[in-house]
């Protein structure tokens, strides 16, 4: 496999990979996909947005900077958004492989974190150091603001420049969830859905929370994937 170095959901060039029913491996160009459907058939996409789920700050008894991966929440309701458990970076940002980032600074049950115009206390430990639970201040539409203004895409150094929220959400995207892309979806446009309408290809969807890939640290990465609502 060869990682993309540019955001672009629908590349001209993209391929299927097709296994018959027999295991023959073929190729086919992605927007023949309707193709292969049946009358009857049913596709389920994953309909969740992605989060802007990557928060920079400060570890407010240390004053290091830091990063903060959101990578789990407890159920999809839009006003239980005051618990996370998630990843802690040393300084440093996308541009640096996950591997290779500066290990951060302990961070207690209590520990304080000022992440842009958001406040969050550490609830405790999940297990390993850098894994914990985090407890945001304020309401919930105060939460939701904080995540759309200073929050940004989880991302990996293998695209280099900045991913913006169109580049990670899927034509069919609806309630933000996900933190990471359910990337699958990106093959879908309102076009393919309508060729399958015509023929006769039933189409539905199921909001699946989907987590995130690597945290760099190989021992948290063996756990993956984390609960995932839906």
């Amino acid at each position: 496999m060869i990682a993309a170095s540019e955001p672009t959901q629908r590349p001209p060039d993209a391929r299927l990979l097709v296994v018959n029913p027999g295991g023959l491996i073929t190729h086919a160009p992605r927007a023949g996909l309707v193709g292969f459907m049946r009358p009857g058939d049913l596709v389920v996409a994953n309909d969740a947005a992605t989060l802007p789920a990557s928060l920079v700050g400060e570890h407010v008894p240390t004053g290091e900077p830091i990063e903060v991966r959101l990578a789990g929440r407890r159920s999809l309701a839009v006003e239980d958004v005051h618990e996370f458990s998630a990843i802690l970076f040393g300084a440093g940002d996308f541009h640096m492989r996950t591997e290779d980032r500066p290990a951060p600074p302990l961070a207690p049950p209590g520990d304080r974190l000022e992440l842009g115009p958001l406040r969050a206390t550490v609830g405790r430990l999940l297990g390993h150091p850098r894994l914990l639970s985090l407890r945001f201040d304020g309401l919930p539409d105060e939460i939701w603001a904080g995540l759309a203004h200073h929050g940004r895409s989880i991302q990996y150094a293998h695209v280099p420049t900045p991913l913006a929220l169109w580049d990670v959400w899927a034509p069919i995207a609806g309630p933000p969830v996900a933190f990471e892309p359910p990337s699958a979806g990106f093959t879908l446009d309102w076009r393919m859905l309508a060729e399958m309408r015509t023929h006769g290809v039933a189409f539905a969807t199921i909001t699946h929370a989907a987590g995130i890939s690597s945290t760099g640290d190989a021992e948290l990465d063996r756990r993956l994937p984390f609960d995932e609502p839906y």
